[in-house]
C-alpha cells in the first residue's frame, strides 16, 4: 500500500481540503478517509486518472449533513476540476461486511453528488481497500476488518462484464463516432481488460497494469491496447489511428468483444486459489 508522502500533490490536496472542509462544517462526522483505485497502485496515477474517496462516518449522515455534503463537493469541484474527486460515505460496520448490504447513501460520481446506491460500492472496491487502499485519515486500513470474499467478487465481476460492458459494446454499433474517439480506447480498452486480468489471476490491478498484461495476454490486439495507454499516459504524443479513427473503434469492438466473451466463459476460480471471505 502506498503510503501519504508517496501520493501525489493533486490527490493530496483535494484530499486535504475534502477533510479540512467537513471538519469545519460537520465537526465529527469523518472519521477516516481512504482512497482506493489506480491510486493504490503505486506509480499509476496519471494526468487522467481519478482521486476515488472512501469516507467512514461518525454516523449515517442525516437529510441536513447531506445537504452541507452537497456544499461541500460543490466547492470542491468548483476549486478542483480536475482530477475528478469521486467517492461515497458509509460507516465502519459497512466495510466489515459485504457491499451488497450497505444501505444507501451519499456520494459523488463526475462532480454529480446524490444519496443513493452508489456505483463504487462494489465487491471490487472492498478488495482494492483491503489490499490496496491508503489511509489518509483514522484507523489505518491494516487494523480494520474490509469483508472481502473470493467467488463473490468473481462473481460479480463476470456479472459487470456479461452486464454493463456487454450493453456498451453493442452500443458502440449506434455511436460510432463517439466511439471512435481516443476516449472510448482508453476507456474500453482498459477498463475490460482490468476486469478479464481479475478473473484470470485473481488480484485486481490497475488500468495500466490491466492494459500491459493484455499486451503479454492477447498479442493480436496490440495496437489498440497500446492507443489506450497512449491516451491515459502520454496524451500529447501522436495517434497511430489519426489517420483512420474509425479503424480505432473497429480495432476497439474487436478487442472488447473477445475479452467479454472469454471473461464471462469463466466460471471457476483462477488456478490455486480457494473461496475465501475476510
Amino acid at each position: 500500500m502506498p503510503t501519504r508522502t508517496e501520493l501525489p500533490d493533486a490527490g493530496l490536496s483535494v484530499t486535504d481540503a475534502h477533510a479540512e472542509l467537513l471538519d469545519a462544517r460537520l465537526p465529527g462526522l469523518l472519521e477516516g478517509l481512504y482512497l482506493h483505485g489506480s491510486i493504490g497502485f503505486g506509480g499509476e496515477f496519471h494526468r487522467g486518472s481519478d482521486v476515488d474517496f472512501v469516507a467512514v462516518t461518525s454516523r449515517r449522515p442525516s437529510d441536513p449533513d447531506c445537504e452541507v455534503l452537497r456544499k461541500v463537493h460543490a466547492d470542491i469541484d468548483k476549486q478542483w476540476p480536475q482530477p475528478a474527486y469521486d467517492g461515497f460515505y458509509v460507516v465502519a460496520d459497512d466495510l466489515a461486511g459485504s457491499p451488497d448490504e450497505v444501505p444507501d447513501g451519499p456520494g459523488v460520481l463526475h462532480g454529480w453528488f446524490d444519496v443513493g446506491t452508489h456505483a463504487d460500492v462494489s465487491h471490487i472496491t472492498w478488495r482494492e481497500l483491503r489490499d490496496h487502499g491508503v489511509t489518509l485519515r483514522g484507523k489505518d486500513l491494516r487494523d480494520m476488518k474490509v469483508w472481502s470474499d473470493d467467488e463473490a467478487l468473481l462473481r460479480a465481476t463476470r456479472d459487470n462484464l456479461d452486464t454493463y460492458w456487454r450493453a456498451q459494446l453493442e452500443a458502440m454499433e449506434h455511436h460510432p463516432r463517439e466511439a471512435s474517439l481516443p476516449q472510448a480506447a482508453e476507456w474500453g480498452a482498459l477498463g475490460v481488460p482490468r476486469l478479464v486480468h481479475l478473473l484470470v489471476t485473481g488480484a485486481p490491478t490497475s488500468k495500466s497494469g490491466a492494459a500491459r498484461w493484455a499486451l503479454d495476454t492477447y498479442p493480436a490486439h496490440r495496437q489498440i491496447v497500446e492507443e489506450a495507454l497512449r491516451v491515459r499516459e502520454r496524451p500529447d504524443d501522436p495517434s497511430e489511428y489519426a489517420a483512420d479513427p474509425d479503424r480505432r473503434r473497429r480495432d476497439l469492438v474487436a478487442l472488447m468483444g473477445e475479452l467479454i466473451a472469454d471473461g464471462v466463459g469463466r466460471s471457476v476460480l483462477p488456478p490455486g486459489s480457494a473461496p475465501s471471505a475476510t
